[in-house]
């Protein structure tokens, strides 16, 4: 019966790869001191815009661990909108505690430094007064031109919809 098992196993064995090696980035990095980036940030689902905000800081910090000092912009637009703003008003109810964990994951980028930018077209046509966004949350006239700008500066465009 031992004999039998340790059979299965082998023969199930290459079914289940086994990575001898860590992944990296080395190949798209080489030679690169500085990467800048510009996210446009679009997503009016909390979980979502929840899960996008930390993949912006695991990347950020994996581009530091690779030795490159990373320059990103958030750029929001849209329905991501609604969750940059103080109180609950222009969220739904169930979305409150979605809504905190939000503030937090952008209080956290702001202190690290990236700039976060909100488009007062998009915050017109949701009906947000400028006046009602975050403390650290840059009211720009246009988000379209900023993303232009941004990439005529060198940042590549990484579109989270």
């Amino acid at each position: 019966m031992k004999s039998l098992l340790l059979f299965t196993l082998f023969l199930l064995a290459p079914l289940n790869p086994v990575f001898a090696a860590e992944f990296n980035n080395q190949d798209a990095l080489q030679g690169l001191t500085e990467t800048r980036a510009v996210f446009d940030i679009n997503q009016g689902d909390p979980d979502i815009l929840a899960l996008r905000l930390q993949l912006v800081e695991k990347t950020y910090h994996q581009l530091e661990a690779a030795g490159t000092s990373p320059q990103f912009v958030l750029s929001f637009r849209g329905k991501a909108s609604n969750f940059l703003t103080k109180g609950e008003t222009y969220i739904d109810q169930e979305d409150r505690e979605k809504k905190q964990k939000i503030e937090i994951l952008l209080k956290h980028l702001s202190q690290l430094g990236l700039p976060l930018e909100q488009c007062s077209i998009a915050a017109s046509l949701a009906k947000i007064d400028p006046d009602d966004f975050l403390s650290y949350i840059k009211v720009v006239a246009n988000g379209y031109t900023s993303l232009i700008g941004y990439q005529n500066q060198g940042y590549a465009l990484i579109p989270m919809e």
